[in-house]
């Protein structure tokens, strides 16, 4: 009986202590479902637009809680005790595209939610087109822009390769031993191109030699190219057009690291990139520092023992320095930047220049320095005062078969000096300008029996009126005083333009202007091109004058924002007429070189079509396509080969690109330019006679992979990988030996390569 009355108790104990756990569970799972109830958690981000830079006052959204914050200066939002759950959010900001983000669940706390924003292409603020910040819809002069982003899907390591595929323009390698390149906008050559650096022009003779491969990416900011002659603002040499270097002024604190490796034909390129933005918390004092080292190894393409892309070590840095005067609204910025570079193209690298069989040697030396104020004495009337200076020195060797006499020296000091008045009188900016430029140059090539010893001072006075009548309508008239050393008269150069608003999707620019080019140095004489195992060299007739045009560019641009996507169509016509155009004959030989000298023909002209498309469907997809189809003719034919056509111009020639962006995966950019057929002169040397060849057509295809990690909340690494030129679409006739004609050289501007890399942000 006592056995089973303990059996009974002991069963009882275990029911009870059974229940009291079991109630026990229920109540802590009571209480940790209340918790999670009441568990609130924080989005945290930054916005940013597609250069990366920080977009403040926008105000961000979450429809499903109604709950919205705004972006503070450095574009930085933050929600707090948000409940889990499934949200997306919204972007509205001035002068962007909205934006609407795709569904996702919030389980935890994101402190990394970074959101990037379009924006609307008339929201852009350019400034080359009237020497004064504008909107681009606002602007009767239109204006490319190649922006940070541009750049950087690019893949760009200099400003050469920063300026492809934008319509109209090409960039050219004109050497097969240094690699010398120009850029041509609308099919003319490089020398009627004015290149600007923070508007001011202090790309000379000397450095626009190898100017566009010295300037490296990591100095620029954005590009804005005005074609169409702009002497009236920009003084001699602007005839093609212009093309800005912006350089950048920062947002944020934040600093990148960059290692660029490539490949062309297994051997290795090299470059080393730094930035970094300080910026005070006031946002009143700012710097940005740079620096950049490339180097190359030769890369011979036909087995010949000589290079097509020769040695390049390049070696750049520089600082921006920036500070507002917020009491009597004034703005000082100071720039100094210096380039190293040496180059070498021919054979025998490991010998002295003169012991090789061919060998084209440039050391250069560059040191710019720059400073503007900006001050606003009142809202309608700003002032603004500017002084910049390059000095430029570089040792040379120009030479073959173990030339020892073929060495050379030059110095290339400049100067630049800018003063600038905006007067706002109702719907009428009116604004008075004086400019003068110094640019002394002694070059010595006593090989070839050559001293250059020339000093070059340039004084303009410009007046401009922009004046806008009502939405639809404004109007743009200039004019410029110019007086050139090289010449005895002074120069008149007037412009006129045109906007008209069609509707706001649609509106119609046209221009009238002229351009100049003095009888003076060119960077194509100082630059003594190998033929047949001499050099070639320009010299100018005594009775040079100067070159002089008349351009009219007319277009449409359509852009319209249709939901989260936006379409962007532009079609222009341009005729640009050149009167005692310089051509080059030849006038005798001496024992080292040939003697081209330039004298004027009659004239020639420049006229086609250009059309760009543009589509963004949302934030993933973009597809850009641009293309030009032109002619470019002499009025006479030139006296050597008798043709009518510019040399190493194609009459089509253009680009598509296409842009998959996914944070989640990875970035893709594929990119495919088109270069026509073109006339190119082969001198004698490794052929027999000289002659005029009718080149091939090229198709050019790269691709780029890209992915961004963020490894915290301020760090973030980009991973890329690419192949420029996968069609390996190169040329096929290269010359071999030391006899070759080093000139002749068209096309694409290396082979198939292969790049890795990564840049580091923090």
């Amino acid at each position: 009986m006592k056995k089973r009355k303990f059996l009974i108790y002991i069963v009882a104990l275990v029911i009870i202590s059974t229940q009291l756990i079991f109630a026990q569970e229920r109540q802590q799972k009571r209480f940790r479902h209340g918790q999670q109830q009441s568990k609130t958690l924080t989005l945290k981000g930054k916005v940013e637009d597609w250069n990366g830079n920080p977009v403040k006052k926008a105000v961000i959204l979450i429809p499903e809680i109604g709950k919205s914050v705004e972006t503070n200066e450095l574009g930085v939002f933050e929600f707090i005790q948000i409940p889990p759950g499934k949200y997306h959010v919204e972007v509205y900001a001035e002068g962007y595209m909205d934006y609407s983000s795709d569904v996702f669940v919030l389980t935890k706390n994101n402190f990394n939610y970074d959101i990037v924003i379009i924006k609307k292409i008339s929201e852009e603020i350019v400034v080359t087109a009237t020497r004064t910040p504008k909107l681009f819809a606002e602007i009767p002069v239109k204006t490319e822009i190649i922006s940070t982003r541009d750049i950087e899907k690019k893949v760009a390591t200099n400003l050469a390769q920063a300026l492809y595929q934008t319509t109209g323009v090409r960039i050219e390698n004109d050497c097969q031993n240094c690699n010398f390149s120009q850029v041509r906008i609308n099919g003319m050559q490089g020398k009627y191109t004015q290149i600007l650096i923070d508007s001011s022009p202090v790309i000379s003779a000397m450095t626009g030699v190898y100017g566009l491969e010295q300037i490296p990416s990591e100095m620029l900011d954005r590009i804005e190219i005005v074609k169409g002659g702009g002497s009236a603002l920009y003084g001699g040499n602007a005839v093609a057009g212009v093309i800005n270097v912006l350089t950048k002024e920062p947002q944020e604190n934040k600093t990148f690291l960059k290692l660029h490796q490539e490949f062309i034909s297994r051997k290795p390129l090299t470059d080393l990139g730094f930035r970094s933005s300080l910026v005070s918390k006031d946002l009143n004092t700012k710097a940005y520092l740079f620096a950049s080292y490339k180097k190359r190894e030769p890369v011979d393409l036909n087995s010949d023992g000589f290079s097509e892309l020769g040695t390049l070590s390049n070696t750049s840095f520089g600082v921006n320095f920036y500070n507002y005067f917020p009491s009597f609204n004034g703005k000082l910025k100071i720039g100094l930047f210096r380039i190293f570079e040496e180059r070498r193209g021919g054979n025998l690298f490991d010998k002295p220049p003169h012991e090789a069989d061919v060998a084209e040697w440039i050391k250069t030396d560059q040191t710019g320095f720059s400073s503007e104020w900006n001050h606003a004495l009142s809202e309608k009337l700003l002032y603004s005062l500017s002084f910049s200076m390059v000095d430029a020195k570089r040792n040379t060797y120009y030479g073959s078969h173990k030339d020892p006499n073929a060495y050379g020296t030059t110095k290339n000091p400049l100067i630049f000096i800018n003063s600038q008045w905006n007067y706002q009188l109702g719907s009428n900016v009116f604004t008075l300008g004086i400019q003068h430029k110094r640019d002394k140059i002694k070059d010595e090539a006593v090989g070839y029996n050559r001293i250059i010893n020339n000093v070059y001072n340039e004084t303009g006075i410009f007046f401009q009126d922009d004046l806008k009548l009502s939405k639809s309508f404004s109007f743009l008239a200039g004019a410029r005083l110019n007086k050139h050393s090289a010449l005895k008269r002074i120069i008149f150069t007037p412009r006129l333009s045109i906007l008209i608003n069609l509707w706001k999707a649609l509106s119609f620019r046209t221009s009238f202007s002229t351009g100049f080019r003095a009888p003076q140095v060119f960077d194509e004489d100082l630059h003594i091109e190998q033929v047949g195992g001499g050099g070639m060299m320009v010299i100018n007739s005594p009775d040079l004058k100067e070159e002089k045009s008349y351009s009219i560019n007319s277009g449409f641009d359509y852009g319209k924002q249709i939901g989260r996507s936006l379409i962007q169509i532009s079609i222009e016509g341009f005729y640009n007429k050149l009167s005692d155009t310089f051509v080059l004959h030849e006038i005798k030989r001496i024992e080292k070189a040939r003697i081209l000298e330039r004298i004027n023909g009659l004239g020639s002209k420049v006229y086609g079509l250009s059309a760009d498309f543009g589509l963004i469907l949302g934030p993933k997809f973009s597809f850009a396509s641009g293309w030009t189809i032109q002619r470019s003719l002499l009025d006479e034919p030139e006296p050597q080969f008798h043709s009518r056509e510019f040399f190493r111009t194609p009459n089509i020639y253009g680009y598509s690109s296409l842009s998959y962006e996914n944070n989640r995966l990875f970035h893709l950019d594929l990119s495919l330019d088109y270069t026509g057929p073109m006339k190119a002169p082969h001198y004698r040397g490794y052929i027999k006679e000289d002659r005029l060849e009718k080149t091939h057509p090229f198709w050019v295809l790269n691709v780029k992979l890209r992915k961004s990690i963020k490894v915290s909340t301020s760090n973030t690494i980009s991973i890329f990988a690419g192949i420029f030129n996968l069609l390996n679409s190169y040329q096929k006739d290269l010359d071999k030996g030391a006899e070759r004609d080093s000139g002749y050289v068209y096309g694409p501007a290396k082979p198939r390569s292969i790049y890795t890399g990564f840049e580091f942000s923090f």
